[in-house]
């Protein structure tokens, strides 16, 4: 007769077992890997559009903004050169067709504006995607990581910070201008960036460059 082990023997058995953990396989890491790579990569992909778009848009609002600063200019040089002349003190510095060209000007002011805080916007995104698992070493297009496209973003914020208080300043004063010196001087403001400048075009040629992206 065969006797079978007995209920203490199984005890003994199972006490003995351990939990086996099973660590992901290389495959589900790759998977996990290409999954971040490909978010960030499309998400990349928007935010750099958008910091494109929005330069272009800087550009046209800085070359209508200019023409609107040399109307005002005229219309105050016109204005001035009359006072001087006029025998009255009825005489106004500020006619009537200044109004308009003056409330353009705001508007083309607070594209600006609008602009610097998208800029503001996107690098807050940027780092949101820097803290995605495996995005960090990653090169997404030619040669940057997205280190390099914060710094990118960070520095091209702080430039339209800048320029954005010269515009502000301008479009509160010239309608202000007493003399023709000061007109010169503030539409030159407008007209000469002093942050907007030929450096950031270079600085998006580099980013055209590395994403390669034709316009």
């Amino acid at each position: 007769m065969i006797s079978t082990p007995n209920k203490t023997l199984e005890t003994s058995l199972n006490e003995k077992l351990t939990p086996v953990r099973f660590l992901d396989s290389p495959k589900t890491r790759a998977i996990s890997s290409d999954s971040n790579f490909t978010v960030c990569k499309t998400r990349l992909d928007v935010i750099i559009k958008t910091l494109q778009d929005n330069y272009d848009k800087w550009q046209l609002a800085q070359k209508r903004g200019l023409s609107l600063c040399s109307s005002i200019e005229a219309i105050k040089t016109r204005s001035l050169s009359t006072a001087n002349q006029a025998a009255t003190n009825d005489h106004t510095q500020y006619p009537q067709e200044l109004q308009t060209y003056c409330d353009k000007l705001a508007i083309i002011t607070s594209i600006f504006h609008d602009i610097t805080t998208n800029a503001k916007e996107s690098i807050r995104q940027l780092r949101s995607l820097s803290k995605l698992p495996g995005s960090c070493n990653e090169t997404f297009y030619r040669s940057w990581q997205i280190t390099n496209f914060i710094k990118f973003a960070e520095q091209l914020y702080n430039h339209y910070v800048e320029e954005t208080k010269v515009k502000q300043r301008v479009m509160e004063n010239i309608a202000h201008c007493t003399t023709r010196v000061q007109l010169i001087q503030t539409c030159s403001s407008w007209e000469y960036p002093q942050h907007v400048d030929d450096f950031i075009s270079l600085m998006f040629l580099f980013l055209k460059q590395e994403v390669n992206v034709a316009k």
